[in-house]
């Protein structure tokens, strides 16, 4: 967990000096999830995704973070709207 929260502090110094950083917010939401820190994943998560609305990445971890606080039915019919035959082939 330690090398996640370090993480998490040098990328919040990153987010914090440009908001709207892609690759800040997505590896720091990305650490949130992995330490089941879902609610914060969630909300950097959500701000890639309406900066970058076509991100796999950010709605399939944000479905997960839902999905893992039950709230995920959204973001992952979104995802599959975007490319259904990749989510269908990454599943098989």
């Amino acid at each position: 967990v330690g090398i996640y929260e370090d993480s998490i502090i040098d990328l919040t110094k990153l987010v914090d000096s440009e908001p709207n950083n892609k690759f800040a917010l997505r590896y720091r939401g990305e650490a949130y999830y992995l330490i089941e820190r879902y609610k914060e994943a969630i909300i950097d998560l959500t701000k890639l995704f309406n900066i970058e609305p076509n991100s796999k990445f950010a709605l399939r971890y944000l479905g997960e973070a839902y999905h893992l606080t039950e709230e995920a039915i959204i973001d992952l019919a979104k995802l599959l709207c975007i490319e259904p035959s990749d989510y269908i082939d990454e599943s098989l």
